[in-house]
């Protein structure tokens, strides 16, 4: 019993450490273009044009499929918050898709960055953007 004891706690304590041994990444070090959005249904062409910057002083910017957008983002290593978000007033045919995008930036609570890819969550845990470093 104490060997089961023991081993379940080396086990725990082990998926603890790799859990939080996540790749580090500086957000700023990279423009970011978007290969998800939740909700959109958007193809791959018209998401591949949405993009993301984190600039210095916590601000943003980018492009949200019609018209550039700025604001700003505070971050920690999992927690992520956008402020409101703004652009230019110019319509297109990808307005609701704009609207979309930014309504899911300004959700995200939580980010994780793997292998390249920054997966933005909402507070239920749900993905509501993907992106990928822009090379």
């Amino acid at each position: 019993m104490k060997l089961f004891s023991t081993l379940a706690s080396v086990f725990v304590l082990s998926v603890l450490f790799l859990s939080c041994n996540s790749e580090p990444v500086t957000l700023s070090d990279h423009d970011w273009k978007v290969t998800d959005l939740a909700g959109s249904g958007a193809t791959d062409d018209k998401l591949a044009t949405l993009t993301l910057v984190f600039e210095e002083d916590q601000e943003i910017g980018g492009f949200a499929g019609c018209n550039d957008f700025r604001g700003a983002a505070t971050f920690n290593q999992k927690q992520i918050k956008f402020s409101t978000l703004y652009s230019d007033n110019a319509s297109c045919e990808d307005i609701n898709l704009e609207k979309r995008y930014l309504s899911n930036l300004e959700s995200s609570t939580s980010y994780t960055y793997s292998a390249g890819t920054l997966v933005l969550y909402d507070d239920g845990g749900n993905i509501v953007v993907e992106m990928e470093k822009d090379e």
